[in-house]
């Protein structure tokens, strides 16, 4: 269903200007994707190999669940971050040292064994494209508005670009369960990620609080960057529809895995 708005708005394009419609959109959404990769995140200096930290003792742990999962010729990186964040792109995930600083080694594990669940599912491929076809999908509602001149061609278009946002949001949301189903199945103390989850709700409220009451100050406001694309990736940071489930959500249907996974005697 993601696909479906954006070929609605090919079959708009072709409506408003045939050939030369279907040609100009093609155009715009290969020019898109192009810049997209070409601002895809790549390892440099900001970044420090987990192996060449303080914190490598936890590399074994991490070795294990990349066994479980069935991932190879992966990199853990740290970046020097007090804000706890954890991230992956193509086959590396980033872990801010903000994560050790809130969380015992049981729980960053089972960030990472999210993340690895991301790389698994191919998300870090997916996640990129479905935010430059966001892109793409509101280039096309005003190309379309310019070239037809019509009310009516403009509302259909922005209801389109609308429909995809939803379906977007319902996408993301999915790959978020799907990466904890993983993490659930591969960690050795599958509750590690429900607490994970806990004490990260618990920072992001306090902080949140804060912000809100205090003064104007050196702090930054919290953001939570799309998993998969860091924060040096272009991307449109204007949220219609929540791409995140909330952590009561997530933290409800670990819970549930976990007891069915009891019941039926798998673990």
């Amino acid at each position: 269903m993601l696909l479906l708005p954006i070929a609605l708005l090919f079959g708009l394009s072709y409506v408003v200007a045939g050939q030369w419609g279907l040609e100009l959109g093609l155009v715009m959404m290969g020019a898109v994707l192009l810049i997209g990769l070409l601002s895809l995140p790549r390892p440099d200096k900001k970044y420090v190999s987990l192996e060449g930290t303080s914190l490598g003792e936890i590399s074994e742990g991490v070795r294990s669940l990349a066994k479980r999962a069935g991932i190879d010729k992966f990199r853990v990186y740290i970046l020097d971050d007090y804000i706890p964040n954890a991230y992956s792109f193509g086959r590396n995930i980033v872990l801010s040292l903000g994560l050790f600083e809130i969380l015992d080694e049981e729980e960053i594990l089972a960030v990472v064994a999210h993340e690895m669940g991301h790389i698994r599912n191919r998300d870090t491929v997916l996640f990129p494209i479905v935010a430059y076809l966001r892109v793409f999908s509101f280039a096309m509602f005003v190309v379309l508005t310019v070239l037809s001149r019509s009310f009516w061609v403009s509302l259909l278009a922005f209801l389109t670009y609308i429909y995809y946002e939803f379906e977007r949001s319902r996408f993301l949301k999915e790959r978020e369960f799907k990466a904890d189903d993983l993490a659930v199945r591969i960690l050795n103390v599958p509750l590690s990620l429900k607490r994970a989850l806990e004490e990260l709700k618990y920072y992001e409220d306090l902080r949140e609080g804060v912000k809100n009451e205090a003064l104007p100050g050196i702090e930054p406001s919290i953001e939570r960057s799309e998993v998969g694309v860091s924060k040096q990736t272009w991307h449109p940071n204007i949220i219609l529809f929540p791409t995140h489930p909330s952590y009561e959500e997530r933290i409800f249907r670990i819970v549930t895995s976990i007891e069915d996974m009891m019941h039926s005697g798998r673990r």
